[in-house]
């Protein structure tokens, strides 16, 4: 018997604890890294390059409608 409620035991907290681990990433998914580190570089290099490529496209959109007028 004592067999028993320890697997059940076992079970339990393994299925708990992968519960708390998803739940918990998916909480700290949405904040932004620390400035000064690696992912924080990384996703300042993402945001910046794709500023600057909307940058271009818009002042290409404009010099076409200014060409078409």
């Amino acid at each position: 018997m004592n067999f028993l409620l320890n697997i059940g035991r076992f079970v339990i907290y393994s299925v708990a604890g992968v519960a708390i681990r998803n739940a918990w990433s998916w909480l700290t998914a949405d904040i932004d890294p620390r400035p000064g580190t690696k992912e924080f570089d990384i996703e300042y290099s993402n945001v910046k390059r794709r500023y600057y490529k909307l940058k271009k496209d818009k002042e290409e959109y404009n010099e076409t409608i200014r060409k078409v007028r």
